[in-house]
């Protein structure tokens, strides 16, 4: 990691370890009538449940069978969807950059060993050996990152991950809006903010960043990953794909 990218890191960290004080619950689900520490924690964590169960039934529709013994949840917050990945695998590991929001994870955790919590502030995953996760699940997360970053932790999910083993990854694959896909490539995080300015009348606190979903696959058939599935979704004018991901 060069000086540039280590400084990049730091930047990032410090983002979202200043979130992670301030609203910790709004920043990692950003719903618009949930800002100001809006979040009854409560539903919060159903909101996770919800999600997991959703995943995990269209996982079984379209014949996809892994282990359950281990599954890692990145960019994992304060656990919204950690500990509800706890219901379906033996071990469950979570892992973020921010201190203040690891820290408030392992208050909210409910489930004491079978579930961890890992800070990580690294550009890679070298905390955990190859062949190490029979799952892996991230959503919300790559998006806030430079695309070498995001890139660089798909290149790791499928080292970590066991043979046979399901990634489940989320990327917005640009704006649906032509002119704002073409503002969002020269500054990408201007679209968003201006959006969310007229829209709800504050600025976003973090960058967004989007994948071509071509240049995604491309970098899953250069690191021999097979696609099992794609999943895609309006979200605020953007277009989101869920990945679904085996490894051979």
């Amino acid at each position: 990691m060069n000086c540039e990218e280590s400084m990049y890191l730091k930047d990032l960290l410090d983002t979202w370890d200043r979130l992670g004080k301030e609203d910790p619950l709004w920043a990692m689900l950003a719903h618009p009538d949930k800002k100001g520490n809006k979040w009854k924690i409560e539903e919060f964590f159903k909101n996770g449940e919800i999600e997991i169960k959703s995943i995990m039934e269209h996982i079984k529709t379209i014949g996809i069978n892994f282990g359950k013994r281990k599954a890692l949840d990145f960019g994992c917050g304060v656990g919204r969807l950690t500990q509800s990945l706890v219901d379906y695998f033996d071990e469950v590991y979570g892992v973020d950059i921010a201190p203040s929001i690891i820290q408030l994870a392992r208050k909210y955790n409910r489930h004491e060993s079978k579930c961890k919590y890992i800070l990580n502030q690294k550009n890679d995953l070298k905390i955990f050996p190859d062949n190490n996760f029979d799952f892996i699940y991230t959503t919300l997360t790559l998006q806030h990152m430079r695309p070498t970053l995001s890139k660089n932790y798909i290149r790791e999910f499928l080292r970590t991950l066991v043979p046979n083993g399901l990634l489940v990854f989320q990327l917005p694959s640009g704006p649906r809006n032509l002119v704002k896909k073409i503002i969002g490539r020269i500054f990408p995080s201007v679209s968003l903010n201006f959006y969310r300015m007229f829209k709800y009348g504050y600025r976003a606190p973090w960058d967004l960043y989007w994948i071509d979903q071509k240049v995604v696959l491309d970098l899953l058939e250069e690191i021999n990953a097979k696609v099992i599935d794609i999943q895609k979704s309006e979200e605020q004018g953007w277009e989101s794909i869920r990945y679904f991901v085996t490894k051979s």
